[in-house]
């Protein structure tokens, strides 16, 4: 896994909406990975944990603000996001993400417009 893959898509997304003629809806998917496991190297560990998923999404909040921030000077958008799954940290005693478990099946889900 890119560990710099969240700047590198809102970096691409962005170049392409300064690209945009806007006579059709601009569609833009961002995939990001860096909350999927593994996600260790971003404090500096091989070992993932809820830590080092914190840190992840820390690292990826920074890029998608930016690319909203960014979209946001170039008209209206929607924008839905949400997680495939969750991780176990220990939770019952289970790890992972290949269990049926709340902390696994409850993702985060949000859709809000600007402009």
């Amino acid at each position: 896994m890119e560990i710099e893959s969240t700047r590198h898509q809102a970096d691409l997304a962005l170049n392409v909406a300064d690209r945009y003629d806007g006579r059709q809806p601009l569609f833009l998917f961002v995939n990001v990975s860096a909350t999927h496991v593994p996600h260790g190297h971003y404090l500096g560990t091989s070992v993932d944990s809820a830590a080092s998923q914190a840190a992840a999404l820390a690292y990826a909040d920074a890029h998608v603000g930016r690319l909203f921030d960014g979209l946001s000077a170039r008209g209206p958008w929607l924008v839905i996001m949400c997680a495939d799954h969750g991780d176990a940290y220990g939770e019952a005693g289970y790890h992972g993400r290949g269990i049926a478990h709340p902390v696994v099946w409850n993702v985060p889900f949000a859709a809000w417009v600007q402009g």
